[in-house]
């Protein structure tokens, strides 16, 4: 769990970060949306989390990919 934090919190090749007031912000890299998204899945799919997730869909792609989440620590 503390790997999947470190992975959101932290920028890669994947996303880009922007701090927030509360949490922050991740973004997809354009080129890389796809394993944003999974990544993203996986966040969503954790039930015992220190955080929460609220991705924004890609509103063209039916497939279930995002291109943003926000991420609030708990």
């Amino acid at each position: 769990m503390t790997d999947l934090m470190a992975r959101l919190s932290s920028e890669s090749d994947i996303h880009s970060v922007e701090a927030a007031e509360v949490g922050f912000s991740i973004i997809a890299k354009p080129d890389r949306v796809a394993d944003f998204s999974l990544m993203i899945r996986a966040a969503l799919d954790c039930p015992d989390a220190p955080f929460v997730v609220f991705a924004t869909p890609i509103e063209s792609a039916q497939d279930g990919q995002y291109e943003r989440a926000h991420v609030l620590p708990l």
